[in-house]
């Protein structure tokens, strides 16, 4: 048996079709929609759509908060399952927990360095160029000449940025490093229980 859920939004409707073997999901027009309930009924699935055997599926998330669950599958691949309506969302996770085979079922909130590590990085990353840039534009001002040899990388874009003074780097960064604390405290913000299925 087919199950299978819509969601409308400005152009068309998103839809997830679920049967014993695999999820499906796309979009269709909104004329399509009869046709596509006719299919289901007949216990076909329609064309079109992109399709995710339940065997390559390694993980499947759903976050209290966001509109869409996290379907990840073979090495790197990821699709979202889209829904406006908690509740719809909600129903189509729980299917998936029920329907699919041998998957390991978590809930719980994860831990803040955890969930902003990326931007955590970012942050350690940029502080760490601005203060390198900042010695050289310190050193600079102050006479000290520098020879640079060898293939350009890293060491030179970093001179590079010396090269603009001391208060033009502390301008550079701090925009660029209060960016990345924006981000993190964003996402932080977004932190909230996760229901996971992983194999």
């Amino acid at each position: 048996m087919i199950k299978f859920w819509s969601s409308k939004n400005n152009k068309n409707i998103d839809v997830v079709l679920i049967d014993k073997n695999s999820i499906h999901k796309g979009k269709i027009l909104f004329e399509a929609l009869n046709n596509l309930n006719k299919q289901v009924e007949n216990n076909k699935i329609p064309e079109g759509l992109f399709s995710i055997p339940f065997s390559y599926i390694k993980k499947i998330e759903n976050q209290e908060g966001q509109k869409d669950i996290k379907v990840y599958f073979n090495s790197d691949s990821e699709e979202e399952l889209i829904s406006k309506n908690p509740i719809t969302k909600n129903e189509i996770f729980n299917h998936l927990r029920e329907v699919i085979p041998n998957m390991n079922y978590t809930k719980k909130i994860p831990s803040f360095f955890k969930y902003v590590k990326p931007q955590l990085f970012a942050i350690l990353f940029t502080s760490a160029i601005f203060v390198w840039s900042l010695y050289y534009a310190i050193q600079i001002e102050n006479g000290v000449e520098y020879v640079l040899e060898g293939r350009a990388g890293l060491l030179s874009l970093i001179f590079s940025i010396g090269l603009l003074g001391k208060i033009k780097v502390i301008l550079l960064f701090t925009l660029l490093i209060g960016i990345a604390v924006y981000s993190l405290l964003r996402k932080n913000k977004s932190r909230s229980e996760i229901e996971q299925l992983t194999r």
